[in-house]
Order: C-alpha cells, then sequence, then structure tokens
C-alpha cells in the first residue's frame, strides 16, 4: 500500500437540493417516459422536467438513488418469489405425501379383505348363504366374528 494517494473530500459547490413529494413524483414520470430508468439520461430528464435551479448534478444523484431503490427492490421481488415457489413445491409435495398414505392405506385394507374373503371361502363352501362378518382391528378377530356368525369354531 505505499504510495497510494487517497484524494481528499471536497464538498460540491452546488447547494444540497431538497426533493419534495412532487418533484420526486414529476422526476419518476419523466423517467418512465424514454423507456425506464435504464435508458433515462440526466440531460433527457433535466429538460424535460424544466425546474429552476435544478442542475444536471442534483439529477445524476437522484437518478443513480432511484436506480439503486429500483435494483434493490427486483432483488426482494426475486428473493419473495423464489421463497413463495419453495413454499409452494413444500405444499405440493405434502398433497402428495397424504395421498400416497391415504392410497396405502386403502391398498392395505382391500389387501386385508381379499385375505378375509380368501380365508371364509373355503369354510363355506359353494352355498349361495348370505353371511356377515364383522371384522375388528385387533390380530384373530376375524375367527371369533365367524365362530360367532356361523355357530362353530373353525
Amino acid at each position: 500500500m505505499r504510495g497510494r494517494i487517497v484524494r481528499s473530500y471536497t464538498r460540491s459547490k452546488v447547494p444540497h437540493w431538497r426533493w419534495t413529494d412532487d418533484l420526486n413524483l414529476l422526476f419518476i414520470q419523466v423517467v418512465e417516459l424514454p423507456g425506464g430508468e435504464r435508458r433515462a439520461t440526466p440531460k433527457v430528464i433535466l429538460d424535460f422536467m424544466d425546474v429552476k435551479n435544478l442542475t444536471i448534478s442534483h439529477v445524476k444523484s437522484h437518478l443513480q438513488m432511484y436506480r439503486n431503490k429500483k435494483k434493490e427492490e427486483s432483488r426482494k421481488e426475486r428473493r419473495m418469489m423464489r421463497e413463495m415457489s419453495r413454499r409452494q413445491s413444500q405444499q405440493y409435495i405434502q398433497i402428495y405425501e397424504s395421498a400416497r398414505d391415504a392410497t396405502q392405506f386403502i391398498q392395505n385394507q382391500q389387501r386385508v379383505q381379499l385375505d378375509i374373503s380368501e380365508k371364509i371361502t373355503p369354510v363355506l363352501g359353494s352355498s349361495n348363504n348370505d353371511v356377515v362378518v364383522a371384522c375388528g382391528g385387533a390380530i384373530g378377530e376375524e375367527e371369533l366374528s365367524l365362530e360367532l356368525t356361523l355357530g362353530r369354531k373353525y
């Protein structure tokens, strides 16, 4: 870092400019005229605004702040969109998993019913009698239920 010269700050001779809400609104309208803040030039903005005592350095500074603000807003918007997309993906995954779990539950219930009907069919033979089988959740209940319904132990 030897030999590095740091330029001292010199205050501008142009007096500080107060940007009122009305003046800022006019500035924004003029900036958007030629095609947005990326294409607007300080000279064109200054000519369109036609405000007494407003200098090109005032417009340059304000345009720079305006562009930085728009860039930050755009960054925040993109971040928000990514977060919304991530949350939506998580919701889709949760819906998918719930549907998958429900489908698996139904398939398991169908397998249990098929197993029970396969156990009942050989016992009943080929008779056309209607048999009601109450099936609970505990193991061995189907045998107990058959015993109570048919009056026989199998």
